[in-house]
């Protein structure tokens, strides 16, 4: 049976809800507006698909955020959608409801919600009992929901634009300061309406998040839905996005909302359109979906094309042609023909085939990236000085040239170097930082700084620019002093930084519970952090071995093979620790 509304042309002032602001009457745009949208709304049909599938019941329906709230609320705050941000409000508070009905939000969800407008969605999803954390980039929208909902404890705004913003970041900061009460509730959801014009843009960035999120549940343009969730085979609508939306997630087309039900009235009617994401564990078997999506790209940039064709600058045409074969595949396919399946199989089959030559290049490529690092090469020298030190132990030779030479050449890396420490010194420390591990912190900046400002004078001295060499070598020995204090304190900030982290490991760990924890990415980047911290913490307890043998305070017990061995292997890890990274896979 359709729902039909009945709709009046005359504001009812007593149903307006009490967080808006009274002062003054409609402008005459809105006010016609709203007359204009009463006359056409007149008996009409909410949800006009008569296909039951793509039905959703309507909840409880809410009185506080009709046509008359949310036009009354612009009036006054003398707002007009702005067609730049593609604004357009619900007018109709029974379709909020079937947007939270579809995301099957319950109480302790989490929600994020992109664009809330004058808050109507917002008010149903904390109906609900969810916590909501909303993004606007317009502030007048902005102010209004923050005000409007300044009691509610379970909402957050920010002033961002959402194409733009961290929303990684974000997420991963408000799901691990939550008090989840439930595994199930680990995963948050999107419910939102949309500006049509950054839908796709949305899509692209959501739904990659299956780590994050369960459902996301979006009010698009009724063709923009269709050509998302139903797009056929062989068609000009079967594009790319199609097969990053099937890669990530399960569509489903729920229901149509007419145009009417908008203000300002937009050309086309919308739908509801929900993602169920799958977890990156369930994604299609690639090697890399960066390359993965390179492909499927490459191969819809030229359309028409057949893919021995579009792909030759990925392969040669007969290895395209053989992995054509090997998927089951005719060598005259072309992009539009291909499923998502299918797409999985032939770049498998590419990789495969690679040839070693563009491995090794990658490889080299990043090594070339490492070397033109200043402070990679300085720790390179470090570990060419104490390796030889350990050889020499001490005694005239070879090894121990080779230990002064490098000695003396590193210096020259380490010109203005301690301007880093300096910048350090005087910058703000983090947020939440116990004031003990501040004050460390702050000390081992300073100590670091002297001894590398210090290192500098023993240097001019060596070169024969400062002539005092008995005042040379008493900087030179205050500056090691300087570095082992300095290594002192970093082993006690990351002592009480390994505690921190392992006091909210823990918390974690009894939030997710102990049989998923390792497919949880907030555990895994706290394990990764721990693992850094350690190795920071050991290489700092070697670094005060290396300046207590240089200073020769225990001559007997701290030799200069000890020493070049503690020199050695610190330097090692040092290497390592500035080792660039594979480039992390992205979708396009």
């Amino acid at each position: 049976m359709s729902v039909v509304v009945t709709i009046t042309s005359t504001i009812n002032s007593s149903r307006v809800p009490s967080w808006m602001n009274n002062n003054g009457d409609s402008s005459p745009s809105l006010r016609e507006t709203l007359a204009s949208f009463s006359r056409r709304s007149s008996n009409i049909s909410l949800l006009r698909n008569k296909k039951k599938k793509k039905k959703v019941c309507c909840g409880a329906k809410s009185t506080d955020d009709d046509y008359h709230a949310t036009i009354k609320s612009l009036n006054s705050r003398g707002r007009f959608p702005r067609k730049s941000l593609g604004q357009h409000y619900m007018l109709n508070s029974d379709i909020n409801d079937q947007l939270a009905a579809a995301a099957k939000v319950k109480e302790g969800d989490f929600v994020l919600e992109i664009g809330p407008g004058t808050g109507s969605l917002t008010n149903v999803l904390l109906n609900l009992g969810a916590s909501v954390l909303a993004i606007d980039k317009d502030p007048h929208m902005v102010d209004l929901v923050r005000e409007r909902f300044a009691g509610s404890d379970k909402f957050k705004v920010l002033h961002e634009d959402f194409v733009k913003s961290h929303i990684r970041s974000h997420m991963l900061s408000f799901l691990e300061t939550r008090n989840l009460s439930h595994p199930d509730f680990a995963l948050a959801k999107v419910v939102s309406n949309l500006p049509f014009n950054i839908s796709t843009d949305v899509v692209k960035l959501l739904l990659p998040m299956g780590d994050i999120f369960s459902h996301v549940v979006l009010l698009l343009q009724d063709e923009a839905a269709l050509r998302l969730v139903e797009p056929a085979l062989r068609t000009s609508e079967y594009r790319p996005i199609n097969i990053l939306v099937n890669f990530y997630s399960e569509p489903e087309y729920n229901f149509r909302v007419p145009r009417e039900n908008f203000f300002p009235r937009p050309k086309v009617d919308a739908a509801v359109v929900t993602f169920k994401l799958k977890h990156p564990r369930d994604y299609p078997d690639v090697s890399s979906t960066k390359s993965f999506f390179s492909l499927v790209n490459s191969a819809f940039n030229g359309k028409r094309k057949m893919l021995r064709k579009s792909l030759q600058h990925l392969s040669s045409s007969p290895e395209i042609e053989k992995a054509l074969g090997v998927a089951g595949l005719p060598v005259t396919s072309r992009p539009e023909e291909l499923t998502l399946g299918d797409f999985v199989k032939l770049h498998n089959d590419l990789k495969m085939s690679s040839s070693s030559l563009e491995r090794t290049r990658a490889e080299l490529g990043l090594l070339v990236v490492y070397l033109n690092k200043a402070e990679a090469r300085d720790k390179i020298c470090r570990a060419i000085q104490y390796g030889s030190k350990f050889v020499s132990d001490g005694q005239p030779g070879t090894a121990q040239n080779v230990d002064k030479s490098t000695s003396l050449a590193r210096k020259v890396f380490r010109l203005f170097k301690f301007v880093n420490d300096l910048h350090a010194l005087i910058s703000p420390v983090p947020k939440g930082t116990p004031l003990p591990l501040a004050l460390l912190g702050k000390s081992k900046n300073a100590l670091l700084s002297t001894f590398l400002f210090l290192d500098q004078i023993v240097w001019l001295n060596r070169t024969g620019i400062y002539k005092n060499k008995e005042r040379a070598e008493l900087l030179g020995r205050i500056s090691l002093f300087c570095w082992m204090g300095s290594s002192a304190c970093t082993s006690l900030v990351e002592l009480g930084e390994l505690g921190r982290l392992s006091a909210s490991i823990k918390k974690l760990e009894k939030e997710i519970g102990n049989k998923d924890k390792h497919q949880n990415e907030q555990y895994r980047a706290k394990l990764q952090r721990s693992n850094e911290r350690s190795l920071a913490l050991i290489k700092a307890g070697m670094d005060f071995v290396v300046a207590f043998g240089l200073l020769q305070l225990a001559p007997k017990k701290v030799t200069p093979r000890v020493t070049g061995a503690f020199g050695f292997a610190s330097s090692l890890i040092s290497c390592y620790q500035l080792l660039p990274s594979h480039p992390k896979s992205k979708t396009v």
